[in-house]
C-alpha cells in the first residue's frame, strides 16, 4: 500500500494447474486495493469522513478523537482509539522549539502509515552464522500522528479552493495578511473582498494602511484599506471586508494590487519596516458561477488530483503555544483549521433538506391545513427593529364541544429561533381563506355568522422554538373544526442580546514580565470593570496577587497563570498567562 500509481490495472487471471507465486498474490492485492483507492480519491475525495476532533486536556496535553479519514492517495486512516499525548511527546515537537519561526502555531497533522508485524521464519532465506533470515508475516495498517510550523502546500486539496483565491501579501514581524477573493464572478456583478488579519504572538496593537489598484473594477481606479487593532475585541485573526462591483465585460480579470510602496506597518504606535505585495485575481464570465464551477472542475480535476503524488497530510488542528525557554502552554486549540472534512451521503442529503426547508420559509406564503398541526410561517422584518412571523392551525374538535371541554394543536415551530416570543391569537369566522378574524375577548362582535365562543391561549417553549395552541370552549358547539390564526414577535434587541455572551475578561490577555516585577490586572465584564473580584495565582510558587490585582511575579521564570472569580456570580470566571523572564 505504499504504492501512490492509481493506474495501469492487471488482474490475475486463473486456470487449472496456474503455479501461484508471490507475485501474483502480491498483484491479486494491489488491484483489489488500487480499485477501492481510485474510488475513494476521485469519487469522495480527500479529508475527515468523522471524528478525529482535537480537544485540550490540560496546559500541556492533547486527546485526538477517534474518527475516518481518507488521504490523499484514496487509502483510509482509521484512529480506533482516543490518543492523549502531552505535546512534548509528539513528533516534530523538538524541530519546532529549536527554529525560530514567525509565529506560534503547531499544527496537528495525521498521514497514513503501515508497519510489518508478525516476524516468521524464512524456509527460502540462507543461514547467516547461527542466525535465521527472518520475514514478516503481516502488514499493521495504521496512522502517524506529528506536529509541524509549516502550512498545507497544496491548497488544492480544499474545496474551498475551487470557488476562492487567497494571497498572503504579508507575513512578518507576527502578522500575517491574506486577502481571498472569489474565482468566478459575472460582469457587471458585486463580489466581496475578505481582508484576514492573523495577530502571531504580538501584544502591542497592529494598525496599518495600504493602497489596492483596481482594474476592471467600476469606480475608482484606487482605494485605500486600512486596519487597526485597537477597533476589535482582542482576538487572533481578524476579518474585514469591502466590495466592489466587476465591469459589464466578459472573459477578463478583475484584479488587485498592493500598490508598491503603500504599506504602512505600525505595532504599538511604532513604524515597521515592512513592504506588502501580491495580486487577487476574479475571472469575469458570463454566464452561470455554479455552472462555471462544474465545468472547470470536471475538465481539470483529472489532471490535478494525478499529478499530486507526493506526501500530503491531514491537518487535524492549529495548536496555539506559549513558550518560555523550556517551559511551553497550550494557548488554544482549533480543529480543522482548513476544513478538510468530507460529506457521506447521509449529512449531504441532511443538509440539502435543510436549504430546501429554509428556502421555503423565506418565500412560501401562510398556508393553512385541515388537519391538527400549522402551516409553514411567513417571518418579516418589523420597522421597528422585531421580528414577526405568521401562520394559521386549523384544531379539529372531533364531533363537537361541550362547555369547558379543552383541545390543544400540536406543537407549532414559529420561526424565530429560540427565546421569548409573543403569540397572538385570533379566531375564524369559517375555513375559508376569506372568512373574518376576531381578535380578543369571544361575544363583543354579534352577528348572524359569528365565531365559536372559545377561549384561545398559546403555550410557547423557550428551549425548542415551538408552542401549541389551546382551545376551552365557553358554550356547546356542534362545529367539527376551528381555524385560528396566529402571529408570533419577537424583539429584535432581544435576538441580539441572545447572540451576546457577557463573559468577564482580564486585562491585559498576556503579559511578559521579569522576575519580581510587578503588574495591576483589571477584571472587566462586557464593557464594565468588575471590583467584586477573587484573585488567585494557580501554580503554589507562581508568585503573589493581592486583592486589587496586584500581581508580583516570583523569583524563577515560567509561565503562571492568574485566575479572577466574581464574588457575585461563581460562574463568571476568566484567566490569564504570565510569562516571566530571568532577564
Amino acid at each position: 500500500m505504499r504504492n501512490l500509481r492509481y493506474f495501469t490495472f492487471e488482474r490475475n487471471k486463473y486456470f487449472y494447474g496456474k503455479l501461484l507465486s508471490v507475485d501474483d498474490l502480491e498483484s491479486e492485492q494491489r488491484y483489489m486495493n488500487d480499485k477501492r483507492r481510485i474510488i475513494n480519491r476521485f469519487v469522495h475525495g480527500t479529508g475527515v469522513v468523522c471524528g478525529m476532533n482535537v480537544v485540550p486536556v490540560d496546559d500541556i496535553t492533547i486527546s485526538v478523537e477517534m474518527g475516518l479519514a481518507l488521504d490523499f492517495a484514496g487509502r483510509e486512516i482509521m484512529i480506533e482509539h482516543p490518543v492523549t499525548k502531552k505535546l512534548s511527546m509528539i513528533d516534530g515537537f523538538e524541530e519546532y522549539t529549536e527554529t525560530d519561526v514567525e509565529n506560534s502555531y503547531l499544527y496537528l497533522c495525521v498521514e497514513y502509515d503501515e508497519k510489518e508485524k508478525e516476524p516468521v521464519h524464512s524456509i527460502t532465506g540462507s543461514k547467516a552464522g547461527n542466525e535465521q533470515k527472518t520475514e514478516y508475516n503481516k502488514y499493521e495498517e495504521g496512522y502517524h500522528l506529528y506536529l509541524t510550523a509549516q502550512e498545507p502546500e497544496n491548497e488544492e486539496l480544499f474545496g474551498s479552493a475551487l470557488y476562492e483565491e487567497t494571497k498572503t501579501i504579508y507575513w512578518q514581524n507576527g502578522v500575517r495578511i491574506k486577502q481571498t477573493v472569489p474565482k468566478y464572478v459575472r460582469g457587471n456583478h458585486e463580489f466581496e473582498l475578505k481582508i484576514s488579519v492573523e495577530n502571531l504572538g504580538q501584544q502591542n496593537p497592529i494598525s496599518f494602511h495600504y493602497d489596492l489598484g483596481l482594474t476592471c473594477i467600476q469606480g475608482e481606479d484606487v482605494v485605500s484599506i486600512s486596519f487597526d487593532e485597537t477597533e476589535f475585541s482582542k482576538a487572533k485573526r481578524y476579518e474585514v471586508t469591502r466590495k466592489f462591483k466587476t465591469n459589464a465585460v466578459s472573459g477578463a480579470d478583475a484584479r488587485l494590487a498592493v500598490v508598491e510602496g503603500s504599506f504602512k506597518l505600525e505595532i504599538g504606535k511604532i513604524p515597521m519596516r515592512a513592504e506588502a505585495m501580491g495580486t487577487s485575481a476574479v475571472h469575469i464570465i458570463s454566464g452561470n458561477v455554479k455552472q462555471e464551477l462544474m465545468d472547470r472542475y470536471y475538465r481539470g480535476a483529472m489532471e490535478e488530483i494525478v499529478k499530486n503524488t507526493y506526501q500530503q497530510s491531514i491537518y487535524l488542528a492549529r495548536i496555539s503555544v506559549i513558550r518560555a525557554g523550556e517551559i511551553y502552554v497550550i494557548d488554544g486549540v482549533e480543529s480543522m483549521p482548513f476544513d478538510q472534512y468530507l460529506y457521506n451521503n447521509i449529512l449531504a442529503g441532511a443538509m440539502n433538506r435543510l436549504a430546501l426547508t429554509e428556502e421555503e420559509y423565506r418565500g412560501m406564503p401562510v398556508q393553512s391545513v385541515d388537519r391538527e398541526g400549522g402551516g409553514k410561517p411567513e417571518i418579516a422584518d418589523a420597522a421597528a427593529g422585531l421580528k414577526i412571523a405568521t401562520g394559521s392551525v386549523v384544531i379539529d374538535l372531533g364531533i363537537g364541544g361541550d362547555t369547558g371541554q379543552k383541545f390543544f394543536s400540536e406543537e407549532i415551530p414559529h420561526g424565530l429561533g429560540l427565546g421569548v416570543v409573543h403569540i397572538l391569537l385570533g379566531e375564524a369566522y369559517g375555513l375559508r381563506e376569506n372568512s373574518s378574524i376576531v381578535f380578543g375577548a369571544p361575544g363583543i362582535f354579534e352577528e348572524k355568522k359569528r365565531a365559536i365562543k372559545v377561549q384561545l391561549a398559546a403555550k410557547v417553549d423557550v428551549e425548542k422554538g415551538m408552542f401549541r395552541i389551546g382551545v376551552c370552549c365557553l358554550e356547546p358547539t356542534s362545529e367539527c373544526k376551528l381555524k385560528v390564526h396566529w402571529t408570533a414577535v419577537k424583539d429584535g434587541q432581544e435576538l441580539l442580546r441572545e447572540k451576546e455572551e457577557v463573559i468577564m475578561q482580564i486585562k491585559p490577555d498576556m503579559l511578559n514580565l521579569s522576575i519580581r516585577d510587578t503588574y495591576y490586572f483589571e477584571a472587566v465584564i462586557g464593557q464594565n470593570a468588575e471590583s467584586r473580584v477573587k484573585w488567585s495565582v494557580r501554580e503554589q510558587d507562581g508568585g503573589t496577587i493581592d486583592k486589587n490585582g496586584m500581581y508580583t511575579a516570583p523569583n524563577r521564570a515560567g509561565v503562571y497563570e492568574i485566575i479572577a472569580e466574581s464574588m457575585d456570580n461563581p460562574k463568571q470566571r476568566a484567566s490569564t498567562l504570565v510569562v516571566v523572564r530571568d532577564v
